[in-house]
């Protein structure tokens, strides 16, 4: 047991080194026209959407390619990302899946979960006397949420960009070059191709004629020609269209209820993270 413990840090452990080499920068570096950038495509997202809540779009000077969402309804996107887009869709793209999770309430269930896990990882501390153990359990239990909430992120994205009139191939072409096809079980990410593919499968359906004009980057190119294998074998198949056609189906009618998120000012994980943290004063 303990061999297979050390083996599961020791491959968390090695993929988070990987994504750290990807790091790019240049000498050249304005923070305020950066700023500027990320606040004219966030806000014009926020406003073509009709976004409730109160968002605040931030850069970071640091070389990593990353960007992320707090519970603070803050936006950060990093230096080495912002070097690393190719052109304003692909960084509406970034923006976008940030939106979403802040819409779809993520950034505070995460926040409340963590807070419960970290009691649980705690308590089997205690009686096993095993920290390690207690830390695995707490990556595997929270990896699959953080995984769905990755999925749901993007396809509110897609909407997201799409009405503010950016192209939502952009979202492949991006990620493509940023995720990998890692071990899906212990990443909080899905793995680079499911990924890509449920975007892709979303655009489809949603937004066939975005397909038809394509996204002219040698990103996308790459990732279309991943891709284009398994969305041929779907189409020849009857049982995998069907598939296909009822899963869209299912995300078309919650599409309703994502976008209605997008209007309020707050999400119920919103109000469940405030009374923890006025429960621990």
């Amino acid at each position: 047991m303990k061999k297979i413990i050390f083996a599961i840090v020791f491959m968390l452990v090695s993929n988070v080194a990987v994504f750290a080499a990807t790091a790019t920068t240049t000498t050249n570096w304005d923070s305020a026209a950066a700023l500027n950038r990320v606040n004219t495509i966030g806000n014009k997202i926020v406003k073509a959407n009709g976004i409730g809540q109160t968002i605040t779009f931030k850069v970071s000077d640091q070389a990593d390619v990353n960007a992320y969402a707090n519970i603070n309804k803050e936006v950060y996107v990093y230096r080495g990302l912002l070097e690393y887009v190719t052109n304003d869709d692909e960084l509406a793209g970034v923006i976008s899946h940030e939106l979403g999770h802040i819409l779809n309430g993520h950034c505070a269930k995460q926040g409340v979960l963590n807070t419960g896990v970290n009691i649980l990882a705690n308590a089997t501390a205690r009686v096993t006397g095993s920290t390690l153990a207690a830390g695995v359990g707490q990556q595997l239990a929270t990896s699959k949420l953080s995984r769905k909430d990755e999925f749901e992120a993007d396809i509110t994205g897609v909407d997201l960009m799409t009405k503010a009139g950016y192209n939502p191939l952009a979202m492949i072409s991006v990620l493509n070059k940023i995720c990998g096809n890692y071990i899906d079980i212990l990443q909080s990410h899905p793995s680079g191709e499911k990924r890509l593919l449920n975007i892709y499968n979303y655009v489809e359906y949603n937004y066939p004629a975005k397909l038809k004009t394509g996204f002219k980057t040698d990103s996308y190119t790459k990732a279309l020609a991943m891709l284009t294998p398994t969305v041929q074998k779907r189409k020849a198949s009857e049982k995998l269209t069907k598939k296909y056609e009822k899963e869209q189906k299912k995300l078309l009618a919650q599409k309703e209820k994502r976008m209605a998120k997008a209007a309020k000012k707050s999400t119920v994980w919103d109000g469940y993270y405030t009374t923890l943290q006025l429960m621990a004063k």
